[in-house]
């Protein structure tokens, strides 16, 4: 313990002795991102195995699910329960058009269709709906994730230059980082370990490769600062939710990835 507190004060001077705390009683109750209530999505599909698989994976990340047949949309939707998003799975967007419609004509939470990629273009153009945002089966958890998080956040135009991750977003120009859009407070040292990390998505960095890029080469290579580091951002991005963004690789390094 004391030679990490060295390294600490070597590294983070500026955090004395809060760095101290954490090593010994955790990450203090202030500092822990607070969450708001899971964001509600109408997931409109015909039951099916691919429709539950879908569904357990938003679940995880966060998201309180609603499943219904699309021929019973209008009914739910004019129940007037409040959604962050309406996703829709088809397996051609044709056949789903008027759903799509309908979804457009009577409300303006924003709509995410999971279709084919055939003729896409053809069909809603022909219908007027060349803004409606699709997804093209088959399709990685991590863009489904990743597609429906930012659309609930921003769902006009989501920034296509922060880097994301599943509900993961970085804001580079400001040095923020937020998960279900909550600002995870992170320090200059913080953010700029995940944003190496997340450059390299599903890559495994090596600790050496962490302190050059991040502290520079000043710094004792002995040292657990890395790993102190390592611990931190993790108290502030993965602890508060079920679903954790940063693996160790055991011998080798850290990982930023999604693992279901």
């Amino acid at each position: 313990m004391d030679f990490l507190k060295r390294c600490n004060r070597e590294a983070f001077p500026q955090e004395q002795p809060r760095y101290d705390a954490v090593l010994e009683h955790g990450l203090p109750i202030e500092m822990t991102p607070k969450l708001h209530a899971s964001p509600r999505v109408l997931f409109l599909g015909p039951e099916s195995a691919a429709r539950d698989k879908f569904s357990h994976i938003l679940n995880r990340s966060g998201l309180t699910i609603e499943t219904v047949h699309p021929r019973h949309a209008e009914l739910r939707i004019s129940s007037g329960a409040p959604y962050a998003l309406i996703l829709l799975d088809t397996a051609l967007l044709s056949d789903a058009l008027p759903t799509v419609c309908s979804m457009q004509r009577m409300t303006r939470t924003p709509l995410l269709v999971l279709t084919e990629r055939s003729h896409v273009p053809d069909c809603l153009a022909s219908q007027g709906l060349c803004t409606t945002e699709t997804l093209f089966k088959p399709c990685a958890p991590g863009d489904l994730l990743t597609r429906v998080w930012a659309l609930i956040f921003n769902p006009k135009a989501p920034d296509v230059t922060w880097p994301r991750l599943a509900d993961l977003a970085i804001d580079r120009k400001r040095g923020k980082a937020f998960r279900r859009g909550i600002d995870l407070r992170l320090t200059a040292t913080q953010f700029d370990l995940l944003d190496v990390l997340m450059a390299h998505p599903g890559r495994v960095m090596s600790r050496e490769r962490l302190m050059a890029a991040v502290w520079g080469p000043r710094v004792d290579p002995q040292c657990s600062i890395v790993r102190v580091a390592m611990l931190r951002l993790r108290q502030r991005l993965d602890a508060p939710f079920d679903l954790k963004l940063i693996h160790t690789v055991h011998y080798e390094g850290y990982v930023v990835e999604l693992r279901l």
